[in-house]
C-alpha cells in the first residue's frame, strides 16, 4: 500500500502556536511550544511550532495531495501569504513524505500547485520512505 502524508507547518521563535492558528484563523492538527521537549543543556525544538496534514493510505498524485492540503485553508490561504512576511516568522514548509508499494511514483506538479507554494512562500520537501 502506498501511503502518502502532506504537512505544511509554520515556525516561529517567538509567535506560540496558538498565536500562529489566531493570524492564519485556522487551528493545528499537531502543535508544538519551543522547549517542551527539553533535553539539556539546551532546549528542544528551538521554534514554536504548527502544523497541519492530510494523509492518503492510497497511492494519490501528488499534485492532488498538495492541493487536497491546499482545500484545507481555502481563502485563508490568503493569511499564509501574510503570515510569511511577519516579523517573527520563521519558516513555512510543506513536506510530502512518500511511503510507496511500488517504486514509481511521479513527481509532477502542476502550475497551480507551484503558484499556491509560491504565494505562500513555503519550502517543499520530499522525504522517500521504502517499505
Amino acid at each position: 500500500m502506498t501511503r502518502i502524508t502532506v504537512f505544511l507547518s509554520v515556525t516561529s521563535r517567538t509567535l506560540a502556536p496558538h498565536e500562529i492558528s489566531d493570524l492564519l484563523e485556522i487551528d493545528a492538527d499537531h502543535e508544538v511550544v519551543k522547549g517542551s521537549q527539553r533535553t539539556p543543556p539546551r532546549p528542544w525544538p528551538k521554534n514554536n511550532g504548527w502544523n497541519i496534514s492530510c494523509r492518503f493510505e492510497e497511492y494519490v498524485d501528488l499534485d492532488f495531495a498538495i492541493g487536497e492540503l491546499a482545500l484545507r485553508f481555502g481563502e485563508k490561504a490568503e493569511n499564509l501569504s501574510w503570515l510569511r512576511h511577519h516579523e517573527h516568522l520563521n519558516e513555512i514548509s510543506l513536506k510530502i513524505a512518500i511511503a510507496p508499494e511500488r517504486e514509481d511514483v511521479p513527481l509532477n506538479f502542476s502550475a497551480k500547485t507551484i503558484a499556491f507554494l509560491g504565494r505562500i512562500g513555503a519550502s517543499l520537501d520530499i522525504e522517500y520512505f521504502p517499505e
